[in-house]
């Protein structure tokens, strides 16, 4: 599913981001990235995304060549990804219906379709009550579950959730993860989540990569304890 060979990443400031990168993650894993700010996280999720291309070795997901897609093919290529930030990113001036639905629409799915694909998709996420609602009507928890809405609801084969509970309270994320869980299970999404929540980690345990000053420090299997110093 994601197959990172010897990948660096040096942007044009001189900034070394990545070190020799060498990572591997099976379809329908459910796998946490952690380490201090600037150690490379965020450069990971745009690799993998085709937002940047490595400045050396090799970027595959799904069997593409991501440092290599031209630049016209990135939109198609990234189908494939669904995306969930910490600040949501919902469209303000549309309902929710219409928030996750425009995911759809985006892609020239028939109308017909995206509706029965977003009523579905809400039933998922535990919105149904919610459908006419405006993002400012809702509770950060809400909100963020529209945003995993939006971001599933072409099925895609690989869900990068980036720091998804930052804004939420411990409760809220654990019902952030518990649905997080719920994707990864039900539909066999290969699951990538970034987040500074060492508490949310070892409570909910998952393999766990470890990034520090652009390299693999750790790589521990499901189950593993991760310290607070890390």
């Amino acid at each position: 599913m994601i197959e990172c060979t010897h990948v660096y990443k040096k942007y044009r400031n001189g900034t070394n981001a990545l070190y020799d990168i060498n990572l591997n993650v099976a379809q329908g894993e459910f796998v946490y990235i952690i380490g201090p700010t600037g150690s490379g996280k965020s450069t990971l999720i745009k690799l993998l995304d085709g937002e940047e291309i490595p400045t050396k070795g090799t970027v595959g997901v799904i069997g593409i060549d991501v440092g290599k897609l031209r630049h016209s093919k990135v939109p198609i290529y990234r189908r494939n990804i669904g995306v969930v930030f910490q600040d949501y990113r919902l469209l303000p001036s549309k309902t929710v219906f219409e928030n996750i639905a425009y995911a759809l629409e985006v892609i020239n799915m028939k109308k017909d379709l995206v509706r029965r694909r977003t009523r579905e998709v809400m039933n998922l996420v535990g919105l149904d009550d919610k459908a006419n609602s405006f993002p400012n009507q809702l509770s950060g928890g809400q909100q963020q579950r529209v945003a995993i809405g939006r971001a599933i609801a072409n099925r895609p084969k690989l869900l990068i959730a980036d720091e998804p509970t930052g804004n939420l309270d411990p409760a809220m994320s654990d019902e952030i993860m518990s649905l997080l869980e719920k994707i990864n299970r039900e539909y066999g999404t290969t699951v990538l989540m970034v987040t500074h929540d060492l508490t949310l980690v070892n409570k909910h345990r998952k393999r766990t990569i470890v990034l520090e000053h652009g390299h693999v420090v750790a790589d521990l299997a499901e189950g593993g304890y991760v310290q607070h110093d890390q």
